[in-house]
């Protein structure tokens, strides 16, 4: 009888550690699917967000870059602007110098030479104050006695150096001011001068 009372106890004793056993493997397998499902998707959103931050990288990257380039071209475009106003500045001080009170005169009596081949016709010129009272008495000198009375100097303010010519009463006319002859001059040669300063920017060509 005491046998198979500790036959029985040894088969409860080898039924419950095989059943801890069972459940003690059941559990760790349990933890271990979890464990590589947490690592599955922690594996899954790494990737995902390397993908987001190489695609945030790249997109900022451009974004700068472009802005850079931008910046660069405005940089050159005022540069240009400001070295083609100096040079416009430049040709204009350079022909006002040119036309002193001497030179003006000569330029005044050859114009009016052929433009008075009508010699009734009433002629005024206009040109600043301050060459008006220079030139009165040299250039009505180089005139003829009837000449004089059919030129008026008219004195405006908008001009600096140089003169307008047209028939009196009369709306339009020749344009001989500082002004006029620099633009001139700068139509001609500002387009060699941009040519000159033109630059490929990276931003589809060099020309603007």
């Amino acid at each position: 009888m005491e046998i198979e009372l500790n036959n029985l106890i040894e088969k409860i004793k080898k039924e419950g550690v095989d059943k801890a056993e069972k459940d003690a493997n059941s559990i760790i397998n349990q933890a271990k699917e979890k464990a590589n499902g947490i690592i599955r998707d922690a594996e899954e959103k790494k990737a995902e967000i390397i993908k987001e931050a190489e695609l945030c990288v790249s997109q900022l990257k451009k974004t700068q870059e472009k802005a850079l380039k931008q910046a660069a071209r405005d940089i050159l475009l005022t540069l240009r602007g400001r070295v083609i106003e100096f040079f416009q500045r430049v040709v204009k001080e350079k022909v006002a110098d040119q036309l002193k009170s001497d030179v003006l005169k000569e330029i005044i009596v050859k114009t009016l030479s052929n433009f008075r081949k009508d010699q009734e016709l009433d002629v005024d010129i206009l040109l600043s104050k301050e060459d008006k009272e220079k030139l009165k008495k040299y250039l009505f000198d180089a005139l003829s006695q009837e000449a004089k009375k059919h030129i008026t100097l008219t004195p405006v303010k908008g001009i600096e150096k140089g003169f307008r010519i047209g028939e009196k009463g009369k709306d339009s006319y020749f344009d001989f001011s500082d002004e006029a002859i620099a633009e001139a001059f700068a139509r001609y040669l500002n387009p060699q001068l941009v040519e000159i300063l033109d630059i490929d920017l990276g931003l589809g060509g060099g020309k603007t």
